[in-house]
C-alpha cells in the first residue's frame, strides 16, 4: 500500500494498516523537506504506484488529488470497528478505531469514518465526505459530497447535509443543512456561506522553479482549509502552450493569452526577479485578472492588529512579523523570513530564503535580499537595491547598486 500525503492524518492510517498486517511500501508529499514519516521513506515523485490511500484530511484536497492520479485505491477498516456485512465501503476511504456502521449504509469514494464515530442503518455518506470523532449519524440520514461532520455532533434521523457543508463540533441537527454553508449550534442552524463549494480559479504566471513552489503552497493552503483555490495552470512567454510543469499542470500560453482571458482568474506572479515581476505586472491590462495573497499557513504574526499588508504578495513557509509590520503589494518572501517591529516594505521586493530585517527597517521596491542577508535596524533602503547573500547591511545604500559582504559595500562589476 502507499500513501500520498506525509501529515498527522496519514500517521493514524499507517496505525490502521500496521494493526491489519497491510505493508506500507511508500509515502508521497509534495513537500520536499519531509523525508520520512514513522520510519517510512517519502517520496516526492509519483509514477501511478498502487494501490493507493490519499492520506490529506482536507475533503477538497483529497477531491483535488483523486482527480490527478490515476491509479487503483485501497482502503483502511481498523480491526476495532464494527461494520455490518450489508454496508458498503468506496475505494479510498478510511474507517478509524471503534467506529460502527450498521446494515445497508453506504460509505462513498475517499471519505474519512473518524474515531469512535457512529453511522446507522441506511445513511449515505457521499464521496470526499468526513465524519469527525464520536458524531452520531441516525437512521437514513444522507452526507453530501465533500461534506464534513464535526466532532460530537448529532443529526437526527433522516435529515440530509448539503455538498461541501461544515456541520460544527458538538451541534444537533434536527433539519436539513443546504449546500456550501457553515452551520452550527443546538439546533444547528447556518452561520455563513463556506466558499470551497465554488473553488476560486488561480493560474501562477512563471513555470520554473519558483512557479512549482507556488503551485505547492496553494496546495498547503487549501489542505489547511485556509481557502480554497483551483490551481488551472501557468503563463509563461518562454514555454509552448502544453508544456508540463511536472505533475502541477501545463502551460496555457503567454501574456497574450493571458490578457484575451474572459473570465476571473486569480493570479500569482512567480518570478524571482523583481524588476521582471513588476514589467510583467505592468502588461497586464486584463481586468479580469486579480492578485490575491498568497500566504503559507505557518506564517506567524506576533500582533495581528497592528500587521497591514497589500495585495499580490508571496509569503512561504516559517515567515513570521512581529509588530507594526506593513508589507505592500506583489512581494516575495521566500521563507524563513523574520520581520521586526515597525518593519515596512515596499513594493515588488524578493526576499530569498532566511532573511532578516531588523526592527524599524524600511524597504522600497524592487530590491532583491539574498538568501541569509541582514538588514539593521533603522536602514532606510530606497529602490532597485540587491544585497548578496550572507551580507549584513549596516549603511543606507544608495539606489540601483549591489550591495556584499559583512558588512555590506558596494559592489563594482567590471
Amino acid at each position: 500500500m502507499y500513501l500520498y500525503g506525509a501529515s498527522g492524518h496519514a500517521k493514524v492510517i499507517i496505525d490502521i494498516l500496521n494493526s491489519s498486517k497491510v505493508k506500507i511500501d511508500a509515502l508521497f508529499d509534495d513537500d520536499l523537506s519531509i523525508r520520512e514519516l514513522m520510519n517510512i521513506p517519502v517520496k516526492h515523485d509519483w509514477d501511478n504506484e498502487s494501490p493507493v490511500i490519499i492520506s490529506i484530511g482536507n475533503n477538497f484536497s483529497r477531491k483535488q488529488i483523486a482527480e490527478k492520479l490515476h491509479c487503483k485505491y485501497g482502503t483502511a477498516i481498523h480491526p476495532s470497528s464494527v461494520i455490518s456485512p450489508f454496508a458498503s465501503i468506496g475505494e479510498g476511504s478510511v474507517v478509524m478505531q471503534g467506529t460502527i456502521i450498521q446494515s445497508s449504509a453506504r460509505i462513498g469514494k475517499h471519505c474519512i469514518i473518524n474515531t469512535g464515530a457512529s453511522i446507522d442503518h441506511e445513511c449515505e455518506i457521499n464521496d470526499f465526505a468526513h465524519i469527525s470523532p464520536k458524531a452520531t449519524l441516525c437512521g437514513n440520514v444522507t452526507v453530501g459530497e465533500g461534506a464534513w461532520i464535526g466532532a460530537a455532533a448529532v443529526v437526527v434521523p433522516g435529515v440530509k447535509i448539503g455538498k461541501w457543508s461544515i456541520v460544527g463540533a458538538g451541534s444537533v441537527v434536527v433539519s436539513d443543512i443546504p449546500d456550501g454553508v457553515i452551520a452550527y449550534g443546538n439546533p444547528c442552524k447556518v452561520k455563513s456561506v463556506h466558499n470551497v463549494i465554488n473553488p476560486k480559479r488561480i493560474a501562477i504566471y512563471g513555470a520554473g522553479g519558483l512557479g512549482k513552489e507556488v503551485a505547492g503552497g496553494i496546495q498547503r493552503i487549501n489542505r489547511a482549509g485556509i481557502d480554497s483555490w483551483e490551481l488551472v495552470g501557468f503563463y509563461d512567454d518562454a514555454k509552448p502552450i502544453g508544456f508540463k510543469v511536472s505533475h502541477l499542470g501545463e502551460v496555457l500560453g503567454g501574456m497574450d493569452e493571458l490578457n484575451a482571458m474572459k473570465e476571473p482568474l486569480a493570479l500569482a506572479i512567480a518570478v524571482g526577479t523583481p524588476s521582471s515581476r513588476k514589467m510583467i505586472y505592468d502588461r497586464i491590462i486584463n481586468p479580469n485578472i486579480s492578485f490575491p495573497n498568497l500566504i503559507s499557513p505557518s506564517f506567524r504574526v506576533l500582533d495581528p492588529k497592528t500587521f497591514k499588508i497589500g495585495k499580490g504578495n508571496i509569503i512561504q513557509d516559517n515567515c513570521s512579523a512581529t509588530c507594526d509590520v506593513e508589507i505592500g503589494s506583489y512581494n516575495v518572501l521566500n521563507g524563513s523570513n523574520v520581520m521586526g517591529h515597525d518593519v515596512k516594505v515596499g513594493d515588488f521586493n524578493v526576499m530569498m530564503p532566511g532573511v532578516r530585517m531588523s526592527g524599524e527597517a524600511q524597504v522600497g521596491n524592487c530590491n532583491l535580499f539574498g538568501a541569509d542577508s541582514v538588514v539593521l535596524q533603522r536602514i532606510k533602503i530606497g529602490d532597485n537595491v540587491t544585497l548578496g547573500a550572507g551580507s549584513v547591511l549596516m549603511t543606507k545604500p544608495k539606489d540601483g547598486f549591489t550591495y556584499i559582504g559583512v558588512p555590506a559595500k558596494k559592489f563594482d562589476f567590471e
